[in-house]
């Protein structure tokens, strides 16, 4: 987790949150904390499964290490939360701090790859029909299969794609309602998550949590 690189959009630019120091320093702070790929975290006698742009968060460990007080980071922190940048689930030990939208703007994480290939400076927002090295699947396709917890059925999801391509959000949107999905007690149940292509073709994404109302965005 503490190898490689992390993507910073020019977005930031016109946001403007760059001339808020300490709120871009903490920004950056959890997209550096932030694991690039799955695996269980030790924390004290605690075993914790961290996905994709998830970390375990302190607030006097990250006082310590960005330098900015208890108070500052908590109202940073209600700022991210209340924008839909990151979600927060607290336990009464430690919080688990997620990245909205992690899987589209920073892809693979940074991992060796990333030093090897030119990346662009857009995220994906439609259904645009590139098609990809791996078999008949689109990009699109791929980065949703990526970020669903429950890896069954690829081929049957990708039809189920194809059909609901006219009916589907934006992708940003999607990923965003998925990650949402991924938060809820039922999918932390890993019992209870549906396979992929049920998810697509009951529309499942129009489904609401009661445990993620009022997200926001997502991202900058």
């Amino acid at each position: 987790m503490n190898q490689g690189y992390v993507k910073l959009w020019r977005k930031s630019l016109d946001s403007g949150w760059i001339r808020n120091h300490k709120l871009w320093a903490f920004w950056t702070y959890c997209l550096m904390k932030a694991t690039h790929k799955e695996f269980d975290a030790i924390v004290g006698l605690q075993i914790v499964h961290l996905m994709p742009g998830q970390f375990v968060f302190g607030l006097r460990v990250a006082s310590k290490e960005t330098g900015l007080s208890i108070q500052e980071i908590r109202t940073i922190l209600d700022f991210l939360r209340k924008a839909g940048n990151l979600t927060i689930k607290s336990t009464n030990k430690f919080s688990i701090i997620t990245i909205v939208n992690w899987g589209i703007y920073q892809g693979d994480g940074g991992n060796e790859q990333q030093a090897n290939q030119q990346t662009t400076n857009k995220p994906l927002t439609t259904y645009k029909n590139i098609r990809t090295k791996e078999k008949k699947y689109t990009s699109e396709f791929l980065s949703f299969w990526k970020a669903f917890p429950r890896k069954v059925g690829k081929d049957a999801a990708w039809k189920a794609w194809q059909k609901r391509n006219g009916d589907l959000p934006s992708l940003e949107n999607l990923l965003t309602i998925l990650e949402q999905h991924k938060q809820s007690s039922q999918w932390q149940d890993k019992k209870y998550i549906p396979h992929p292509v049920i998810w697509l073709n009951q529309g499942r994404w129009k489904d609401e949590s009661e445990e993620t109302k009022g997200g926001g965005d997502g991202w900058l």
